[in-house]
């Protein structure tokens, strides 16, 4: 029998740099080793009450679909609670709820571009990104950051020289997955005028807003460009109402031809999880606004112990993020994706290893990450310490 070929589009689709040595942490574990995930961003923060009284008040006979551009209840509690904490002027009908921000970036990449098409993005960059676009056909274009200047934005003339008559849309993340980098008003205000000028989309990922420290406030495009068509926000409960598993998310925009032509793609995938829809609905509009102010608190609090650990292991060079829960650092190593196999594969301190996610799959020009890793502040405070130590012992052992 001939062998049967797979698509060339799964073939190519990156795997996930985050997810790819899972199968190592399972097997250490049953091995009896304890493994510190600081590989992936999963709060360990309990989810909201409201979350699940919602559910509780879940009351119907039959869990039926629900509408495919989202359940109206949810659209109007996000869009009033987002206005009345942010101070900015959504309505109900520029959302479109998904499954988790993924599919937004999914809908989004199929409805403003044609296959062939570029869409630019900053390295690093969620890795996820890479597998969303391939999927889509879409092809996205690297313009280099670099750790030494924080991840700051590249100049005018380093993005520009990237634009073709391919170009869609710009696309970033805000706060930054993987690097922790928040960008100012001015410099988001810069993004725009580039796509203004060349007539693109301008994409910007919001999934981490409210996890913000040093005395930054919450920043929306919406609040430096509060109604343009070629401006769409991705947001998610995910991350800070401790949701991953929930998978409700959405994209908002006041572009009607973007959400007419969204929802014929959410139409055929029939509909986002009815009583998760529900259940976000009731926790938005019960939840007190200073939920989040504790849950920012103690991201902050947990910041600052896993840098001050970091900075106490010899050779190790630490980016300290101003947002979200990922810090960037740089390993004494010469192959960070052969050192974290070790750690899960070969190597254990006291009982404990620590699972990291290799930072080359994060970069488009994956040499640029070889030597790094993105590390989640995503455990308590003991945690985090413990699992620095197990890192340090860890390459110790591994430059033997």
């Amino acid at each position: 029998m001939r062998q049967l070929l797979i698509s060339n589009r799964a073939r190519i689709t990156p795997p996930s740099p985050i997810r790819k040595l899972a199968h190592l942490a399972r097997k250490a574990k049953k091995a009896g080793t304890h493994v510190y995930h600081l590989n992936i961003g999963q709060p360990d923060i309990a989810s909201p009450q409201e979350f699940f009284d919602g559910i509780r008040r879940f009351d119907q006979p039959v869990v039926a679909y629900e509408l495919s551009q989202g359940n109206e209840g949810l659209c109007n509690a996000w869009s009033g609670y987002i206005n009345r904490t942010l101070g900015i002027a959504t309505k109900p009908e520029q959302f479109m709820i998904t499954e988790g921000a993924s599919e937004a970036l999914v809908f989004l990449f199929e409805t403003c571009c044609d296959p062939g098409d570029e869409v630019i993005i900053f390295d690093p960059t969620y890795a996820n990104y890479l597998g969303f676009s391939t999927i889509a056909g879409v092809n996205l274009v690297p313009v280099l950051s670099n750790m030494e200047n924080d991840f700051a934005l590249p100049g005018r003339e380093k993005i520009e020289e990237c634009i073709t008559n391919h170009t869609r849309a710009i696309l970033i993340c805000n706060p930054n997955n993987p690097t922790g980098t928040v960008y100012t008003k001015e410099e988001l205000q810069f993004l725009f005028d580039i796509c203004e000028e060349h007539n693109m989309f301008l994409i910007v990922d919001e999934t981490y807003r409210e996890f913000v420290y040093d005395d930054l406030k919450p920043l929306s495009i919406f609040h430096v460009v509060p109604d343009s068509s070629r401006v769409v926000v991705v947001d998610s409960l995910s991350k800070r109402f401790s949701l991953c598993g929930a998978r409700i998310g959405c994209l908002v925009t006041t572009n009607e031809q973007v959400l007419a032509a969204v929802l014929k793609i959410a139409q055929a995938r029939l509909a986002a999880p009815t009583i998760e829809q529900f259940a976000a609905a009731h926790m938005l509009e019960t939840i007190p606004d200073s939920y989040l102010e504790g849950v920012r608190k103690e991201f902050l609090l947990r910041r600052d112990i896993l840098d001050a650990a970091l900075r106490q292991v010899p050779g190790v060079t630490a980016s300290k993020p101003k947002g979200a829960f990922y810090t960037f650092v740089q390993l004494p190593v010469e192959d960070a994706e052969a050192f974290a196999y070790f750690m899960l594969d070969e190597f254990s301190h006291e009982g404990k290893t620590t699972f990291i996610a290799p930072a080359a799959g994060f970069y488009m020009q994956s040499e640029q990450g070889r030597q790094k890793a993105r590390l989640a502040y995503v455990l308590e405070k003991s945690s985090i310490e413990d699992a620095v130590a197990t890192l340090a012992a860890g390459l110790r052992e591994f430059a033997k």
